[in-house]
């Protein structure tokens, strides 16, 4: 039978809490730079980074990355993410966060440092921290108390120097206003577009200059290397039979993971709603909230909540009397779930105010947190614990048979005295779908991965395991011209298509520049004018033309004297020559309705600003020394 604590250990909650204490190690890790760790990788003012520190810092990086990605995250894209930089860079900044925190006299007491760990979500269970959590967290990610503690301290120390710099942040008034006249400017615009298919069909193109064009693009049409796979499956699926579950086992995981089948509070609600945006004046949020307190006055006096919820509530549900069914607590809003935090049930909250509106709730019913008896997830028990135990087997199946695996050995053969069924792919390229396995690219990667008749370990792909057997390699060849010669020639005529149409749009914002009227060169060349309708800075993209930058800068710049850009522009096949029609500037009248939330989300920001320019210069100033050698 298997060993079922190693299954638990990949249960869905031990992994996620093991991930948040990974976590806590991505940049800072759990070493203290001590110089007997291994040969060093950089110092920082005297001050060492190993080797090991560093291999650990990466692969915790590497790993979150990895849960991030999935099967996409590839050699190339862990290159272009610079990883192997970020690691070293955040262990600098680590080292000079922790000598700054040296030089300000900073200081983590036990009473903060035991706060922290115990209110850490990796340790909570049932609302609480819980030690016997903490303690085989630790253990199975092979962690003492004293590492980890040690980690956390740093930690701490480090978020109070953020702390010391990021306090400095400040937003005025007037910048506030300023940045939300600005980004709460808009404009419209009026365009002509010239599409290069339009002109394809116009553009004709001979042999000669079809061959010109092939021999000098002839990598453009490279057929791709192909492999014929030969290949063994280990599917969780076809052992699921051969699992046996005992009452044990279900009643072990049942214990172990009651936070899976606890059911959280629930409230039965009534809900009226008299809407209030944050873009409308003042004199409509006054109207909004008297009505509302008229509203909750008459339900003081006995009013029926349900008859007035129709009469009033701009909420959908107030056709139904206001009835919200059942809802979790803690999915409301914010401000709601804290109003209402403390209700019981017949009670009626106080008038709640949130981004849209005014709020009164009534509580009819409050259903409390309960945990599933065991009887009643059975079924669903032994189901997961059948799919565990079913992977295992498979994980298990695949190991053995890769043992068995020599080298120059055969795979059909291996096949026949394993008595297990051997699949074949026929020939593919990379990223091409494959025979019975659709696009996989794991499995993809490792084929092309192996010389010819060379046998793969057991690779997985969506708990599926492998091994493969290349019995046919087809090398890239340039084709000849008669293969691809259609191709070619359609692609000459698109190239053609687009320079016809840039050069007519050229030809036209030239004729604009040199004075000519906007409304007569669109009569004579029978264009179609066609309009943005108002747009503002922050929008990602502009209204019937889509996303360009280009465009919207250039558009925030034209003004009434001066209407038209002065270049072309081009996105995908599409050449756009546009003007400005009209601008608004922004509302002040409306600003002091978001004031407070702009100065919010824009210290945070500036707070950010600051602090990295801030380690920038401690960067700047200080003596750091690194061989990359090891990192590349």
């Amino acid at each position: 039978m298997l060993d079922l604590m190693r299954k638990h250990a990949r249960s869905w909650f031990i992994q996620i809490a093991l991930f948040a204490v990974i976590l806590v190690f991505v940049f800072w890790g759990i070493g203290s730079f001590s110089e007997d760790k291994g040969n060093r990788i950089a110092t920082v003012n005297n001050q060492h980074i190993t080797i090991s520190e560093y291999r650990e810092t990466y692969e915790n990086l590497l790993k979150r990355y990895q849960d991030v990605y999935k099967n996409d995250l590839s050699e190339k894209l862990i290159s272009q993410l610079n990883l192997k930089e970020m690691a070293l860079e955040g262990l600098i900044e680590r080292a000079l966060l922790i000598q700054e925190a040296e030089r300000l006299d900073l200081k983590v007491t036990q009473e903060e440092l035991k706060e922290s760990i115990m209110n850490h979500p990796a340790f909570q269970k049932d609302g609480g921290f819980n030690h016997y959590q903490y303690m085989n967290l630790l253990r199975y990610n092979r962690m003492t108390p004293e590492d980890f503690e040690a980690s956390q301290k740093r930690d701490l120390l480090i978020k109070k120097v953020e702390g010391v710099v990021k306090d400095t942040a400040k937003i005025s008034d007037k910048e506030a206003l300023d940045i939300y006249t600005l980004e709460d400017e808009s404009v419209n615009i009026e365009f002509v577009r010239l599409t290069a298919p339009s002109f394809t069909d116009k553009a004709k193109v001979s042999d000669e200059e079809t061959k010109d064009y092939f021999l000098k693009h002839k990598e453009k049409y490279q057929i791709p290397a192909k492999v014929n796979v030969q290949y063994l499956s280990f599917n969780p699926k076809n052992y699921e039979s051969k699992v046996e579950i005992t009452e044990e086992n279900i009643n072990d995981y049942y214990q172990m993971n009651k936070e899976k089948f606890t059911l959280p509070e629930k409230i039965q609600a009534r809900h009226i709603l008299i809407k209030s945006l944050p873009d409308d004046d003042s004199e409509s949020v006054k109207k909004a909230g008297k009505k509302a307190e008229n509203i909750l006055s008459e339900i003081q006096k006995g009013a029926d909540f349900a008859t007035l919820a129709r009469a009033y509530s701009d909420d959908p549900s107030g056709k139904k009397g206001g009835e919200l069914g059942y809802i979790e607590r803690r999915n409301l809003m914010g401000q709601i779930r804290e109003a209402i935090s403390s209700l019981k049930a017949g009670e009626v909250s106080p008038i709640i105010k949130s981004p849209f509106g005014f709020h009164i709730l009534k509580i009819e019913k409050v259903l409390n947190p309960r945990t599933i008896p065991l009887k009643d997830v059975r079924l669903q028990i032994v189901s997961l614990l059948r799919q565990e135990m079913a992977q295992e087997l498979a994980d298990e199946k695949a190991e053995d048979v890769n043992a068995m695996i020599i080298e120059g050995g055969n795979l059909k053969k291996l096949a026949s005295n394993i008595k297990t069924d051997l699949h074949e792919t026929g020939l593919f390229a990379i990223g091409e779908s494959i025979k019975e396995l659709g696009r996989n690219k794991p499995f993809s990667d490792a084929a092309f991965s192996l010389k010819k008749d060379e046998i793969s370990q057991a690779i997985k792909s969506s708990g599926v395991n492998y091994i493969l057997q290349v019995i046919e390699r087809v090398e890239p060849r340039i084709p000849e011209l008669h293969e691809v010669k259609d191709r070619v020639k359609k692609d000459v005529q698109n190239e053609k298509g687009n320079a016809m149409a840039k050069a007519k749009a050229e030809k036209l914002a030239e004729e604009l520049r040199m004075g000519r009227k906007w409304e007569h060169l669109i009569s004579e060349n029978k264009l179609r004018v066609e309009e943005t309708g108002f747009f503002r800075r922050g929008d990602s993209n502009i209204p019937n033309i889509g996303y360009s930058e280009e465009i919207k800068e250039y558009a925030f710049s034209l003004t009434p004297n001066n209407p038209y850009a002065d270049r072309v522009f081009h996105t995908n096949d599409t050449y756009f020559i546009v003007k400005l029609k009209s601008k608004k500037d922004g509302d002040k009248e409306k600003f002091n309705l978001v004031k407070d939330r702009l100065k919010k989300a824009l210290i945070e920001q500036k707070k950010e600003e600051i602090f990295q320019a801030w380690i920038n210069s401690l960067k700047a100033r200080a003596e750091i020394v690194k061989d990359l050698s090891h990192i590349r």
